[in-house]
C-alpha cells in the first residue's frame, strides 16, 4: 500500500488516483490483471477502456475544457509508473509511484535453496530426474522462500510538490 491519501495501490484493486481541481474530484481507477481504466468526475463516469499496455491515456471534458489522464509504465526493470493529469494542456498533478521490496532472505533459507539447487542438479545429471520436475523442485520453493521473506512496497511521491 502506499503512503499518498490520493494514490491507493492494491494487487487485488489496482491502482487508484485522486485529483482535485475547481472543487471537482477527478479519480481514475486502473486494474492491470483485468486490464479495466475508469475515469469519473464526482461519481460520474466520463471515461473508459479496457487497456494493457505500458502506456495509456484517457480525454475528457472538465468544466468545458479538455482534460487528460497519462499513464505510463517506465520499463519492467525500472519498476516505476507515472500518473499525470492535464486541463487545458497544462499539467495539474502528477504522482510517481516506485515498486521495491522490503526484508532480507536469511542466510539459512538461502543456504537450503542453494542445497537443494546442487542435489537437484545432480540428481538431473545422473538422469534420474527430468527437465521439467528439476526445474520445479528449484522453483517452488525458490519462489516460496522469496514470497516468505521479501514483502512487496509502493512509495508514492507527488511530482509538483517535490520541485
Amino acid at each position: 500500500m502506499t503512503t499518498n491519501e490520493n494514490v491507493e495501490v492494491s494487487v487485488n484493486k489496482g491502482m487508484l488516483f485522486k485529483f482535485n481541481f475547481n472543487n471537482k474530484l477527478i479519480t481514475y481507477d486502473c486494474s492491470p490483471v483485468s486490464g479495466k481504466e475508469v475515469v469519473m468526475i464526482d461519481g460520474e463516469v466520463v471515461s473508459e477502456s479496457k487497456n494493457y499496455k505500458m502506456s495509456t491515456s484517457h480525454e475528457f471534458v472538465l468544466d468545458g475544457q479538455a482534460a487528460k489522464i497519462n499513464l505510463s509504465l517506465k520499463g519492467f526493470t525500472k519498476n516505476v509508473t507515472v500518473c499525470e493529469f492535464f486541463v487545458a494542456g497544462e499539467l495539474i498533478n502528477a504522482y510517481q509511484l516506485t515498486y521495491g521490496t522490503k526484508g532480507n532472505i536469511p542466510l539459512m533459507a538461502k543456504f537450503i535453496t542453494l542445497t537443494v539447487a546442487a542435489m537437484v542438479g545432480w540428481f538431473y545429471a545422473a538422469q534420474v530426474i527430468d527437465t521439467w520436475l528439476a526445474i520445479a523442485i528449484v522453483l517452488i520453493p525458490s519462489v516460496a522462500i522469496m514470497f516468505k521473506f521479501e514483502q512487496p512496497n509502493w512509495t508514492c511521491e507527488d511530482l509538483l510538490k517535490s520541485e
